[in-house]
Formats: C-alpha cells, sequence, structure tokens
C-alpha cells in the first residue's frame, strides 16, 4: 500500500519544484492545485455548473471555462465568495485526489501537492506525513515578483492571506529548506527520498 506525504509551503517557497524533483525520482505525485484546474476547465464540469448557479455568468470566460482572474478578484474582495467557492470545489478535490491515491499502489509512497494544507486541514486525513518546503520571506517575495510579474504590495498582500510560517511549521512533519540553488533543493530532496524509502519501502 503505498503511503501518501503532503508537500505544502508559502507562496514562492519552492513547492513545485520540490515536487518534480521528487517526480524524477519516480515518486507519483499528485498536485492539488492541477486538479482543481482541469475541475474548472472542462466545459460543463459538476465544479462549473455548480459555480454558474452560484456566481453566475460574469466569472465564465467565453470558451465556457472558469475566469480564474475574475473569480480571484472577486474571492479575493469578498470572504463570503471565497466560502462558497471552497465548498463547492474543495469536496470535489479530494474525490479526485482519493481517486488518483487508488490508482497508485505500486510505489511505496507518493506526493500530493497541497498548498492550503495550513488552511484547510481537511486535507490533511489525505496523507500519512507532512513535508514543509521552507524558505525566507524575503527570497520568496523576490521569486513570486520575478516569476509572476508583480509588485512587491501585491505578493505581500497575497502572504498576509495565506497561513503564517507558524501554522506551517506546526503542521509539518518533516522540512526542506529552499534557501539555494536549484541543485542545493534537489539534494535535499533526494536526502528525504531516502528517508522516506528507508520508512515505508517493503
Amino acid at each position: 500500500m503505498t503511503a501518501w506525504v503532503g508537500l505544502t509551503g508559502g507562496i514562492g517557497s519552492g513547492k513545485s519544484q520540490a515536487a518534480a524533483c521528487f517526480a524524477l525520482l519516480g515518486v507519483p505525485v499528485i498536485d492539488a492545485d492541477a486538479v482543481s484546474r482541469i475541475l474548472t476547465q472542462t466545459p460543463d464540469s459538476e465544479a462549473l455548473r455548480r459555480i454558474r448557479q452560484t456566481f453566475g455568468y460574469s466569472v465564465i470566460d467565453s470558451a465556457g471555462c472558469l475566469n480564474r482572474a475574475a473569480m480571484r478578484e472577486y474571492v479575493f474582495a469578498d470572504e463570503r465568495a471565497r466560502q462558497r467557492l471552497e465548498a463547492i470545489l474543495h469536496p470535489l478535490i479530494y474525490r479526485e485526489i482519493e481517486r488518483q491515491k487508488a490508482a497508485c499502489t505500486a510505489a511505496p509512497y507518493g506526493i500530493i501537492e497541497l498548498p492550503t494544507l495550513a488552511e484547510h486541514p481537511v486535507f490533511r486525513r489525505l496523507v500519512q506525513r507532512v513535508l514543509l518546503v521552507q524558505c525566507d520571506e524575503k527570497t520568496r517575495v523576490q521569486r513570486v515578483m520575478a516569476r509572476n510579474g508583480l509588485t512587491e504590495a501585491a505578493v505581500r498582500a497575497i502572504m498576509q492571506a495565506q497561513a503564517g510560517d507558524e501554522q506551517r511549521l506546526a503542521l509539518a512533519d518533516d522540512c526542506l529548506v529552499n534557501q539555494g540553488s536549484p541543485e542545493d533543493l534537489s539534494q535535499a530532496v533526494q536526502r528525504q527520498h531516502r528517508i522516506y524509502l528507508q520508512r515505508w519501502s517493503l
């Protein structure tokens, strides 16, 4: 039976890069954000039907998919709207992750990338352990500004809306520090991979 590790961390911490390093080692990786995108970019899916019923066509694009930018603005300005959206999406995301987990039984362990695990601990039930990718705030801000073309104020506003480092650390069983180069991160992932293989290999 495959064990599952929840990979989490704040914006700009390097979660996706760490997940890619695990994938290169042959570890199955499930990305909760990718699951969400599939659910909301498939016209006439259950998720989109319910989003249309709740929020109207202003958040649906011409192809019948979710207009992510419009939806982001909507929920960023309205806490109740964010809660309604999460009430629609989270059970569907959870169900799809469970489906993907069930199809993955040969590997000793797998990774589920869960960016908002600290904000939504219900997803903790999907995993046996939590691996936190850590990085100082200044470096994270610089990375997101370079990657997304956002201003420093915009990046800090996103960070302010997320769980803090202390909340994430309280959930973590293991930590990866990502302060250096991509090669440093790759080596840290390889070390953690060996630890997990020792823990879960038959």
